[in-house]
């Protein structure tokens, strides 16, 4: 039978979730071989610091909420590696509870040793309660059993307990987010009425700024360290302080090693193309600053109505600038250029008239491939063939069109894209 409190504690937890462990950071480029190196580390980086915050915050439990592991565990030396950071909090009284996700599900996790004493993992085949008796908290979960889980794992978790915080750990897309798959499928409705006190969500990469239910505190940790660019922003975990047997507050620690940042340079008034390299500190220097020492890669992103439009899609210039603007970035810091991304459109003064018809015949083309399903087809049968030959050579970059789930819109951004060089060559005369 389950024990009941006849005391209130003050105590606290660390939630984390998505770490990932030796995911690889994606095109970091142009970097020295020792930087490179310690960059593909960094989600194992990142965890230490969750161990780190833990001891010198003197936590009661760490929380983690599935996909600690990026893939099956087969290497010997990573879990052995992960079970000596466990084995940090156990030795001080600090204990770790944990669920599997989709990534590191347990029919597929390999295990290949068992977790020291104080490290509770979860059963995959139902859910299970977690009494901490020293720190007061009821932690409640279900691992993943199989990569694709559709069901609603939540409605099956077990009542509270009284006298204990209850937390509920849960690896679950919602009702469903845009670029992930629906896994654990649940509503907060759902979650509200089990009746606990925290739901420390996992899957989710980006991090909720303020709980998704007003009746108790349901939200994402994000993951401890960002990835790729569509990962960008602080990265950490959430501490989170019980007073009196209430949630008190959640606190945001970073633990990234590494920092992603978009940089939006807007080139509509610029007149020539080292104007924009003089735009870089003015947005750079901040972000380096709120780094804390941090190195950073950052994404270039060049937009707005430009009379440069013409020149920033012709063959060759982007491959130049961007040489220009890494050198400049490294001048400016520990900084890294991810990629320039030209979003710009085109402005031009040329008579109305005298671009009607081609505009109007550009505007129907591009409708077409918007909308015609066979030619869709055909576009979709090319990229297939383009990827079979160049997947090798994609490995480690983010590509949009390899990514099903973002295939359609990224052609459509493309096509849109297509009509915008072209119109900027007949604005300007030029040959397409």
């Amino acid at each position: 039978m389950l024990r009941q409190l006849s005391f209130m504690t003050n105590s606290s937890f660390i939630h984390l979730a998505d770490v990932h462990l030796d995911s690889p950071l994606a095109n970091v480029q142009r970097l020295d071989e020792t930087t490179a190196a310690r960059l593909q580390s960094a989600t194992r980086q990142s965890l230490e610091q969750v161990m780190d915050l833990a001891l010198e915050r003197d936590i009661g439990a760490v929380l983690i909420a599935g996909d600690l592991f990026d893939a099956p565990v087969r290497d010997v030396s990573a879990a052995l590696w992960v079970e000596r950071q466990f084995r940090r909090l156990t030795q001080a009284g600090i204990h770790v509870v944990m669920i599997r996700g989709n990534h590191d599900a347990q029919s597929s996790a390999g295990r290949v040793s068992l977790w020291p004493e104080g490290v509770h993992e979860l059963s995959a085949a139902q859910p299970e309660t977690v009494l901490l008796d020293q720190i007061g908290l009821a932690v409640h979960g279900q691992s993943f059993g199989a990569r694709v889980e559709t069901n609603d794992l939540a409605a099956q978790y077990p009542q509270p307990v009284p006298g204990y915080f209850n937390v509920g750990l849960l690896h679950t897309s919602l009702s469903g987010a845009v670029g992930h798959d629906t896994y654990a499928p649940t509503s907060t409705g759902t979650l509200e009425n089990v009746g606990y006190d925290y739901w420390a969500l996992g899957h989710i990469h980006g991090r909720s700024q303020t709980s998704l239910s007003t009746q108790c505190y349901v939200g994402y940790s994000g993951n401890t360290q960002g990835r790729h660019i569509h990962e960008s922003g602080a990265k950490g975990c959430q501490l989170v302080r019980i007073v009196d047997g209430k949630l008190a507050e959640i606190e945001f620690a970073a633990t990234d090693s590494l920092r992603w940042h978009l940089i939006d340079v807007d080139v509509s008034k610029l007149e020539h193309l080292r104007d924009i390299e003089e735009c870089l500190p003015d947005l750079v220097l901040p972000l380096l600053e709120a780094a804390d020492g941090r190195p950073l890669a950052v994404r270039t992103q060049l937009s707005g109505a430009s009379a440069l439009h013409r020149d920033l899609t012709s063959r060759g210039t982007v491959d130049q600038l961007t040489e220009t603007l890494a050198s400049r970035l490294a001048e400016l810091g520990d900084v890294w250029l991810e990629s320039v991304k030209v979003a710009s459109t085109p402005y031009f003064d040329a008579p109305e008239e005298d671009l009607m018809l081609p505009l109007k015949y550009l505007s129907l083309v591009g409708k077409q491939c918007q909308e015609d399903p066979a030619l869709r087809e055909e576009l979709g049968q090319v990229l297939e063939e383009l990827l079979k030959n160049a997947r090798s050579d994609l490995n480690g970059y983010d590509w949009p069109l390899a990514d099903l789930a973002r295939r359609d819109a990224e052609l459509e951004r493309c096509i849109r894209r297509a009509e915008e060089m072209l119109v900027a060559r007949l604005a300007t005369g030029g040959a397409a």
